[in-house]
This record gives structure tokens, sequence and C-alpha cells, in this order.
């Protein structure tokens, strides 16, 4: 009998960090084959041209769907998602694959999904019935969920959200998240060799940012001066102090260029385009906190044990660890926020907490109801 075989399209860094235990459990399966698919920001300088990265973990990449257009604008956005159209038109008539897989709420998974529709494809999605009401993530992400033959969600409460929107309980399935496959089974730098590459010293306290727009209006604060409130609150600790870049929604360029800035006159601060994921999985145990707006805070960081202080309404509407502290965006809040991160009664609170998003068999899990899907028409209708 045929493999299934499963298409798997990935556009950001952080998205295929979490596909890659995935792609591991297919490799070794002998009912499933995948196809991998990278477009977006994996081919893009500005943000590491991770695609390398993909290719350091020894995944073949099937084929490119490079779309992402120089620009910073709403409209070069949307021109963007045309372009992407025209090349996966190209990449659905020459592959012959089962089922298409994508993961989370990137604006650039919705050609995608109008694709695997048009063409009669099973889809399959990972982690819809999160809430981010800070952004447009929340209609992209529902967009997904009501085109979806299957769903895979990270906790109970997310599962129950999708069948509140009128899908099948049977085609929805709490696994966990595939980021605590990673966390429990990845390989980690020791810290003396991890603080060398990163030229961090091993004798002082390190905090980790990521910064993304806001894409929803933010009380009239422009992305850059949302970011200079940061690293200004970030000014009144000793702190060590690792960034990464911010996605691709519009304002990025206006975020990357503060941080270039501020780097200049801060020897102690590292911009690094893109950690992947052993680096950056390596790099949180050791840091004395996680500050700014990314949905990593909120998922994985907690796992550690370790404090997010987490800035403005981007992640508004998701699960909360007592590790997380929401501020805003002024200066002041953000410091007050910081210091009861860096409270020692605060973090012997939080090291007694238990983790919400699984134990670390996602993986596994979608395999097994993957490999044992029966398509046929019926199945397709929604």
């Amino acid at each position: 009998m045929a493999k299934h075989t499963c298409a798997i399209f990935t556009t950001t860094r952080a998205e295929y960090g979490l596909f890659l235990p995935l792609l591991k459990a297919i490799e070794t399966d002998n009912d499933l084959h995948y196809l991998l698919f990278a477009g977006g920001t994996h081919y893009a300088p500005e943000h590491g041209k991770t695609v390398r990265e993909i290719q350091q973990t020894g995944v073949t990449v099937t084929d490119t769907f490079d779309f992402l257009l120089n620009t910073d604008s709403r409209e070069g956005l949307i021109q963007s998602l045309g372009v992407e159209t025209f090349q996966l038109a190209g990449i659905f008539k020459h592959y012959h694959f089962d089922t298409v897989i994508v993961l989370g709420d990137r604006i650039e998974l919705l050609p995608v999904v109008t694709a695997a529709v048009v063409c009669n494809k099973v889809i399959v999605h990972l982690y819809g019935g999160e809430q981010t009401k800070g952004a447009i993530d929340d209609q992209v992400r529902n967009m997904i969920t009501k085109a979806a033959h299957i769903h895979f969600t990270s906790c109970e409460a997310y599962a129950q959200n999708i069948v509140k929107m009128g899908e099948n309980p049977q085609r929805v399935y709490n696994v966990g998240s595939l980021a605590t496959d990673n966390m429990v089974n990845i390989q980690r730098l020791d810290k003396e060799s991890l603080f060398r590459m990163l030229n961090l010293r091993t004798d002082r306290p390190v905090a980790l940012m990521t910064y993304h727009p806001v894409t929803l209006d933010v009380e009239g604060l422009p992305p850059a001066q949302q970011v200079i409130n940061v690293l200004d609150a970030l000014e009144s600790f000793p702190l060590q102090l690792v960034i990464t870049a911010p996605n691709m929604d519009p304002g990025h360029d206006a975020i990357r260029n503060v941080i270039a800035e501020r780097i200049n006159h801060r020897p102690d601060y590292r911009f690094i385009d893109s950690l992947g994921v052993q680096l950056y999985h390596s790099l949180l145990p050791h840091c004395e906190l996680v500050i700014g707006n990314s949905s990593s805070g909120i998922v994985e960081v907690p796992f550690y044990k370790i404090p997010t202080v987490n800035i403005g309404d981007r992640q508004k509407g998701r699960l909360r660890h007592p590790s997380i502290i929401d501020v805003g965006y002024e200066k002041q809040q953000i410091i007050e926020g910081i210091k009861k991160a860096m409270d020692s009664n605060f973090k012997k609170d939080i090291s007694r907490m238990s983790y919400l998003f699984g134990t670390g068999n996602a993986a596994q899990q979608i395999v097994s109801v993957l490999k044992n899907l029966h398509i046929d028409e019926s199945f397709l209708r929604k």
C-alpha cells in the first residue's frame, strides 16, 4: 500500500522549530511520508535566511515558494500574498500529496489553505482554538480552523474552543504542543560553550527579548516607540541582553532600526536574527527572564519556570501560567514588570507551577492519527 503523503508548509523560523519533531516522527514511520515546502522569511536575508537552519537539521526541502517583496507596508504584504498564490499553483500542480499540514495563524498560510480547498485536499491544522486579541492572528487562525478537516490543539481548553466554533469533536485532538517535544528531547549545549558562541559573560545575568509588530492599533503608540520604551526600561537593570529579530509583519523595519541603533551603544547587547531551535532552548534555562510579546514567552518559556514579562495586548487571550507578568507599553510599567520577574520570592513561587501544554509526545500522537485517516468524499465535506 502506498504511503500517506503529507505536504507541510513552513514560512517562519518559529513555525519550523515546532514542526521539527513531527518531521522526525514521520521520517521513522513506515506508513507516512512528507514533502516540505519552505517560503516566506526562510529566504529573507533580513530575517536570517533561516532555510539554512532547516538544512542544518538534516531535513530536505522539497520545493520553495519565495514570495516576500522587499517592503514593510500593508500594500506590499497583500502583493506578496498574490505572488505566493501564483507560486503555490505550481506546487499543487506538480506534486502529489494526500494532506496539507499548516501550523498556527500567520497570514501567509491563507493562500496555502485556499489552494488546498480548491484542490480538494485534506487540511490539517495545528494549534487552532487559541486567542490573541491584540493581533489579526485571531481572524486568520479562525479562518483556517473553519477550512480544516483535522485539528490538533495544545491543551483541552483550546480543543473545546474549536468545538464551540461548530467543528466535529471527533476531528479535534488535544495532543499538547510540539514545542514540548522539543524541550523534552532536544540536546542542549553546555553553558560555557553556549555563552562563548554568543559572546556572553557567564558571571552576569542574561535576558532574552523578542518584540514583534502589533497588527492591531496600540493606543496610538508606533512600533519604534514601543521598542524604545522596552529598551529604556531594561537600561535600569544590570542585564546582558540577547535580542532576536521581529517577524515580517508591517512595522518590522522600524523595530529593527531602533534595535540596531541601541546595539551600537551597548556592547553587552547581542542581536541575532534567529537562534534556531537548539540555541534557543539551550539559552532559555540560563535566562533571568524573557521579555517582549512573542507567543514563545507564553507557551514555551514557562516550561523552564522562568518569568516572562509580556508587553501589551498581542498575546491577550492565551492561557497564562503564573510565570507570565503582563504589563503595558509605558516605560515605568515595564520596569515594574522586570522588578517582579527578578524578585526571588516570585521565582520561588513559580518553581512549583505545573506546565499546561503537554508532556512531550505530541508528534507521535499526531502521526498515529494521520496514518489511520480514511479519506473519502464524505470526509472532505464540511
